[in-house]
Formats: structure tokens, C-alpha cells, sequence
């Protein structure tokens, strides 16, 4: 008989264990990265967002506002120059001037914003043949004027520079009410609703759940209440989305503040002040025309239809106009300041979901490799 040979040793079972703690080491830090990465996309669209709203369509209306605002001031100031007569030894004067200027500044400046499509594009470069136009009426009318003093022989060009004066004010209206959809349309944003603001938050809770399975693990296998890398895991990922929520929820409410506040007030200032230069133009212009040509019977001069005014309007104070002025500037300061911190935000949630992955990684790292495949 032979002895019996040497019985070989069975191959050793691969370790559940370990690869139960490999598979949550590379889940922890992949919804580690997960999270983080959430956290960044969100906020980056919410920082586009923000600047379409707050660093272009919101200025944009307050651009169409401040032109429509200047015409009917050059218009005001023109007629006020015919019927005072300072036309004929001072000509149009600064304050016309100025304001053709500001047309065509705010003008540029709206088209670079470029927030309200081809469109617009077209309006505003109807308006700016237009102003070219009613310039060019008003100066031969101040001419005509200088050389004949009657305001007779001035009339007709007047009333060629009222006419294009319409037409520009009518379409400076629908650049307003364009830049306003334009503006509605971007707070609809989906970036920039609260609830995509937590948008994070769903991996973020899958991750705590794998936090709190692996805590379990460890205990039953290896008997440890606390791991050193775990709570730290936690810790970083916790301040991650506390850190970006926060953020993105106080950028918002400045936003918010900003166009609730100094921009409604701008709008409407604007609005006030234009509506009542363009109401004390009209009612000089009527003067002007009553002086010159005979009164009918409907009290409307030489076929131009016009009528008194129904209300009394009143001259608009230097003081309204700085509050004008320091409700832009607010507004500018307070949009720009919810974007303030977007570049620390960002740098602050890079580290933090960085030191979250290392933490969860390092939480299990030692755990594998004090695990020997000897099954358990």
C-alpha cells in the first residue's frame, strides 16, 4: 500500500469583507466628487444666470428707460428754446445737445447688451435715423427762425422734427417693453429657481445613507465605534453643501433686492420724469403753434391736430434727477455684489469636496489592508 500523499490546501475564498469595503470606499468617493461636482454646475449656471439677469437685461431696460428719458427732455428743451426765443442769440443750447448725446450713448450701450434678439437690433437702428433726422429738423428750424424771426417761417420744420420726435418715442417704447420681456424671461430661468438650487442635495443624501452603512461595517467587523478619516469625510462633505446652499441662496436674495429695490425705483423715477418732460414739451409746442397760425373752431392749428393739454405738468427738479442717478448706482452696486463671491465659492467648494474623497478613501484604506484574504 502507498502512503497517503500530502492533501493540498483549498485556494482561499476571496474576503467579502474586503471587497465590501473596497466597493464603499470608491462609492463614498465617487458621490463625494458627485456632490462637489453638482455643487459647481449649479452654481455656475446660477452665476450665468445671475449676470444675464442682474449685469445685462436688467441695465438694458434702465438703457431704453434713460434714452426714452433723454429724447423727450432734447424735445422739451428744444420747444422751451422757440418759445423763450433763446434760440435766436444762444441757439439749442447745452442742455439739448447733451441730451442728442445721451440718446446715442445709451443706444450703444443697449445694443451691446444685445438682451431682446434681431429685433431690437432693427428698433434701435431705426431710433438712431430717426434722432439723425429730428436733429437735423430742429436745427434748420432754429435756422429758419434766426434768419426770418417769425416763428412762422420756423413752424414747418417743427413740425417735421414733432413728427420724427413721435415716431423715435414710439419706438424707444417698444425697445422699453421688449427689454422688460427679455428680463421676465431670463428670471424664469430654471437656474435660477430655489429648488434647482438644491439640486446637490440627492447625491449628498445617498452619501450620508453610505456614510452611515459603512460606519455600521466597521462596527460589526472590526468592533470600532469611531473611525478617525470617517467623521472628518462627513465633516468636509457637510460644510460642502452647507457652504454652497448658503451661497447660492444669499446670491439670490441679493439679486432679488437689488431689482426689488433700486431698479424698480430707477424704472419708475425714469418713467415719471420722461412722461412729464414730454407733457410740458407737448403743451409749449401747442403754444408755439397757437402764436403762429389762427385757431379753429376744435382749437386745433394749422392741420396739426394738437389740443392743450388735459393735465399740468411740472418741470423736473435737479434733486429728482440725482435720485435717478443714485438708484442706478445702487442698483449696479447691489447686482454686482451678489456676484462678489463667486470666485471664493467656487475655490471653497473645490477644497472641500477634494478633502471630503481623500477623508473617504482614508477612512478605508487601512481597514482593506489590515483585512488579509482569509474569508470570513
Amino acid at each position: 500500500m502507498t502512503a497517503p500523499g500530502p492533501v493540498a490546501d483549498a485556494p482561499a475564498t476571496p474576503s467579502t469583507t474586503a471587497r465590501t469595503l473596497r466597493r464603499l470606499r470608491g462609492a463614498l468617493v465617487a458621490g463625494s466628487l458627485l456632490t462637489g461636482a453638482l455643487c459647481l454646475v449649479v452654481s455656475g449656471r446660477a452665476h450665468a444666470g445671475s449676470d444675464a439677469v442682474g449685469g445685462r437685461a436688467a441695465p438694458a431696460v434702465l438703457r431704453a428707460e434713460a434714452a426714452y428719458g433723454a429724447l423727450a427732455d432734447a424735445q422739451r428743451a428744444a420747444v422751451q428754446g422757440f418759445l423763450q426765443e433763446t434760440v435766436v442769440l444762444g441757439g439749442l443750447g447745452d442742455r439739448y445737445r447733451n441730451d442728442i448725446a445721451a440718446i446715442n450713448q445709451n443706444l450703444a450701450e443697449l445694443a451691446r447688451y444685445d438682451v431682446a434678439g434681431p429685433t431690437a437690433a432693427s428698433d434701435m437702428q431705426r431710433v438712431e435715423g430717426l434722432v439723425v433726422n429730428y436733429n437735423t429738423q430742429i436745427e434748420q428750424a432754429a435756422a429758419d427762425y434766426r434768419r426770418s424771426g417769425s416763428l412762422t417761417q420756423a413752424l414747418p420744420a417743427l413740425w417735421y422734427a414733432e413728427l420724427q420726435y413721435r415716431e423715435a418715442s414710439e419706438t424707444l417704447d417698444v425697445l422699453r417693453q421688449d427689454g422688460k420681456t427679455a428680463l421676465a424671461a431670463r428670471l424664469d430661468s430654471v437656474w435660477l429657481a430655489d429648488a434647482t438650487d438644491l439640486l446637490f442635495l440627492v447625491p449628498f443624501a445617498l452619501v450620508l445613507a453610505l456614510f452611515a452603512r459603512t460606519q455600521v461595517v466597521l462596527r460589526r467587523r472590526f468592533r470600532r465605534r469611531l473611525n478617525a478619516w470617517l467623521a472628518p469625510a462627513v465633516l468636509a462633505l457637510t460644510a460642502t453643501a452647507l457652504w454652497c446652499g448658503l451661497s447660492l441662496h444669499a446670491a439670490d436674495e441679493r439679486l432679488r433686492s437689488a431689482l426689488d429695490g433700486p431698479w424698480v425705483d430707477a424704472v419708475v423715477l425714469a418713467e415719471e420724469q420722461a412722461t412729464r418732460s414730454a407733457g410740458l414739451a407737448a403743451d409749449d409746442l401747442f403754444e408755439i403753434v397757437a402764436r403762429a397760425c389762427t385757431a379753429t373752431a376744435t382749437t386745433s392749428f394749422c392741420g396739426t391736430g394738437l389740443t392743450p393739454s388735459s393735465t399740468t405738468a411740472t418741470e423736473v427738479t435737479p434733486e429728482e434727477g440725482r435720485r435717478l442717478g443714485r438708484a442706478e448706482a445702487d442698483f449696479t452696486e447691489r447686482s454686482a455684489r451678489a456676484d462678489a463671491s463667486s470666485s471664493e465659492r467656487l475655490t471653497a467648494v473645490v477644497l472641500l469636496t477634494l478633502a471630503a474623497a481623500a477623508a473617504s478613501a482614508g477612512a478605508l484604506n487601512r481597514r482593506i489592508d489590515e483585512y488579509r484574504f482569509g474569508g470570513r
